[in-house]
């Protein structure tokens, strides 16, 4: 599969709302490389990870207690939440 992936509106204001976040902590260079190198490891094994709910693949950060949820579409990548694990969702 090649590198075809797309972010929805919601995980990118989540993305953007952990990386302020971080940001503030001073530890956004650490979270955003965890993040990408989260989004590597789908794209090159996009059907490696489990469905876990509704067609859904949940990743978990190595470093940080977010995840990412992802679906394949018509062989797309799309990346629905980027969730921190201790909020209800």
């Amino acid at each position: 599969m090649e590198e075809n992936y797309d972010i929805t509106d919601e995980a990118k204001l989540e993305l953007h709302k952990a990386k302020c976040f971080f940001e503030f902590l001073g530890k956004e260079e650490e979270f955003l490389d965890d993040f990408l190198h989260q989004l590597r490891i789908i794209l090159q094994m996009p059907y490696g990870f489990q469905i876990r709910y509704r067609n859904v693949r949940i990743v978990k950060f190595e470093q940080f207690n977010y995840s990412i949820h992802y679906a394949i579409f018509k062989e797309q990548i799309i990346i629905l939440r980027i969730i921190n694990q201790l909020q209800s969702y």
